[in-house]
């Protein structure tokens, strides 16, 4: 997994690409720590180079949609496509996110 975070108005945009399997689980906490650094109003990621999302991947994303929550704020998952979005679609993930 690479990431990049990018500052827009209220919002912090959150490209993610490669693979989010549990290989990953353990980089995700800093990545929650540097975006709840950065005063926003939503959290915006863009999956559009994520390439394959496990269960586990799956599961860091509902971490994010709880801490977003903590703090008041919105989360969303844009550009997923693919394995990806059918993955977010199987587990409804449009119950906990804005996805678009």
């Amino acid at each position: 997994m690479q990431y990049t975070v990018r500052q827009s108005d209220n919002a912090l945009e959150i490209a993610i690409s490669g693979q989010l399997t549990f290989t990953d689980a353990g980089q995700f906490p800093k990545v929650l720590a540097e975006l709840a650094n950065v005063p926003a109003t939503q959290w915006v990621f863009d999956l559009n180079g994520l390439e394959f999302i496990d269960s586990t991947g799956m599961s860091l994303f509902v971490h994010v949609y709880d801490e977003a929550m903590a703090k008041g704020m919105k989360a969303v998952l844009c550009n997923a496509h693919g394995v990806v979005r059918d993955a977010l679609d199987r587990a409804g993930f449009a119950t906990l996110f804005d996805l678009k």
